[in-house]
């Protein structure tokens, strides 16, 4: 007979009362129930474990012997309920998030900002990278939450796509660029993002609908990189009105005419299913969706 944690439990409070029916009051059981569960404790031993007396009971040396562990296994239930209360209240655990580069810089902080106020003792981790790179590491588990520029593909089985906004890509030059009627696309030189990006995905596929193929004048790694390049004069460059709104603001860049369909994207989360999603990251996705 193996032996059963709940009889370990319920011997370690018969053990510090003394008393059978002292443990079934604290426990809320029958004093029958106590003495059967010490019965069948007993025999998986196969050592008798208590001595009864007028005033209650003592333990044998066999039972001297079990206290010990039990009272391990009861700490450490304690232990483990704790926890799953401290979870409960989100006074723990860990929020791993990915973001795509638009997201992070404009959205993210000022939603982390709330979550962190709502559950500060939640540690909070951020990846930041393009759509193909968030992606990864949501398949990678190395992230429960990914936000991205776009729709996603097709996300697989596991996973659950939802918008959550949008944002425009515009065309901004540097802030010399007198101002011109819209721009010919096919002969003006371009500075791109790097490809898995998921700004130059969609900048791509609205060109093409449109028959225009400008000329590659540079690529470079990251929304930031590009912005500053248009910047310091290099060229135009298709980024997200998100990220450049401080920059038109301050005369850092201006943004060129142009009608193209196609700019406007959504931004998408991509999370597992509601049953796999901790709930730290619940708490995450209602503040998400009611954002400002």
């Amino acid at each position: 007979m193996s032996l059963n944690p709940d009889h370990l439990l319920t011997f370690t409070r018969v053990a510090a009362l003394g008393s059978l029916s002292a443990a079934a009051t604290e426990l809320n059981l029958t004093q029958p129930a106590v003495s059967a569960q010490m019965k069948l404790l007993t025999q998986a031993v196969g050592e008798p474990l208590l001595t009864r007396h007028r005033h209650g009971v003592t333990l044998t040396p066999a039972g001297a012997g079990l206290l010990p562990h039990a009272r391990t296994l009861t700490r450490s239930l304690y232990a483990a309920q704790d926890y799953l209360n401290e979870l409960r209240g989100l006074d723990s655990g860990t929020l791993n998030v990915a973001a795509s580069s638009t997201i992070a810089a404009a959205i993210l902080p000022g939603v982390l900002a709330a979550f962190h106020a709502a559950h500060p003792r939640v540690t909070i981790q951020v990846r930041q990278g393009n759509t193909r790179e968030v992606l990864a590491a949501l398949q990678a588990a190395q992230a429960e939450v990914a936000l991205i520029e776009g729709p996603p593909g097709t996300p697989g089985p596991d996973w659950t796509a939802a918008p959550f906004g949008q944002d425009e890509l515009i065309l901004v030059a540097p802030p010399d660029t007198p101002a011109a009627p819209p721009p010919d696309l096919n002969h003006l030189p371009l500075i791109w993002r790097e490809r898995g990006s998921g700004t130059r995905e969609v900048a791509e596929a609205a060109l093409a609908r449109a028959g225009l193929n400008p000329p590659i004048l540079l690529e470079l790694p990251g929304t930031e990189a590009v912005k500053e390049a248009v910047i310091q004069g290099l060229g135009a460059a298709f980024l997200p009105e998100l990220r450049v709104r401080r920059e038109l603001r301050a005369g850092l860049l201006v943004r060129l005419p142009l009608t193209l369909p196609g700019l406007r994207r959504p931004l998408t989360r991509v999370t597992p299913h509601p049953d796999g999603q901790s709930r730290a990251a619940r708490a995450f996705l209602t503040l998400l969706e009611q954002r400002p």
